[in-house]
């Protein structure tokens, strides 16, 4: 373990002397800026045209009909998400590759190796550093989310919500260190570092772009802004009907969406922030029970990318390299 937390600490500053902390840093806080911010303006506003509307009626001794609409500011972090999405998976791409390259670049691994360091401390070592410093960004991430929604939206979120947003920076974390370890076992195992690049960010465009949006294509509802079916006023359950005459079609279309590992991150933190209508209000384990499937998935890739690093790093040839 001293052996790991030595390594790892010698990660963490090769990271942070590399500039990638800041970059990545301001990078993410600017798009979360954009992002919570603007959303955050336009939730205020509602608020504001709703209390607005209230005080105009009360003024002409009128009572308001019908319930008070429900708000759900942690809505508003949609954005960040689609950003967490593109930006967070090429940032673990970048590390994975980074940690291995650098190592190869400087014939520093073999020297390593030379030393009583198992290369399961080798292996431990090197993502403890890289997680910390993931980690370290996104609860920079969510802190200035939170913070937006509270000053800038003015919303008071609760314990639930609460829970939901640190949840959520969670499961990205997994989301994440996922890309890392599979950039990591691409850099150990190929022998040219610009084919293993090249192939990396391939896998990227095929989980991270290609299927999601292969699957949100043939999505019916998709075709319409605001949702097909709200277009011609069907509840869920008449949705349901008339999917139900196309199940082979929607079955072939969730298939190709669970293929990518970014489709089922994206499900989950959907789920939790309640932008799918259906889970506003839900309590935190009626949600993970119903994502269940998605979670495991994120969780399955990550711990195969990690099986497949210590795999590749107990072979004799990792030290030989072009």
């Amino acid at each position: 373990m001293s052996n790991s937390l030595v390594i790892a600490r010698k990660e963490f500053k090769d990271i942070l002397h590399s500039g990638i902390f800041l970059t990545v840093l301001l990078l993410l806080l600017a798009l979360t800026a954009t992002s919570v911010i603007v959303s955050s303006f336009v939730f205020k506003s509602q608020v504001d045209s709703y209390q607005s509307s209230l005080h105009i009626l009360k003024e002409l001794g009128k009572q308001p009909g019908g319930p008070q609409p429900e708000l759900f500011p942690l809505n508003l972090l949609r954005g960040v998400i689609d950003y967490l999405e593109i930006v967070g998976a090429i940032l673990g791409i970048l590390l994975g590759s980074l940690t291995i390259a650098r190592e190869k670049n400087t014939q520093t691994l073999k020297l390593i190796l030379t030393r009583p360091v198992s290369r399961k401390d080798l292996l431990f070592g090197k993502m403890l550093g890289n997680a910390v410093f993931i980690g370290i960004v996104l609860v920079f991430v969510g802190s200035f989310a939170l913070l937006s929604l509270v000053f800038v939206a003015g919303a008071a979120l609760t314990l639930t919500e609460a829970a939901k947003l640190l949840l959520v920076l969670a499961i990205s974390w997994i989301y994440i260190m996922a890309f890392f370890s599979l950039a990591a076992f691409l850099f150990l195992s190929m022998r040219s570092l610009s084919n293993a690049l090249i192939v990396a960010f391939t896998i990227w465009m095929v989980f991270v772009l290609i299927l999601p949006q292969i699957g949100d294509t043939m999505d019916p509802d998709n075709q319409v802004p605001g949702g097909f079916f709200n277009s011609i006023y069907f509840n869920k359950e008449q949705e349901k009907q008339v999917l139900a005459k196309f199940s082979s079609y929607e079955t072939a279309r969730n298939f190709i969406e669970e293929l990518s590992v970014t489709k089922n991150y994206e499900r989950t933190v959907f789920a939790l922030l309640g932008i799918k209508p259906e889970f506003n209000g839900m309590q935190v384990p009626d949600i993970l029970g119903q994502k269940l499937f998605d979670i495991l998935v994120v969780m399955l890739f990550f711990a195969a990318g990690i099986l497949a690093d210590y795999s590749v790093l107990n072979k004799k040839d990792i030290l030989v390299w072009d």
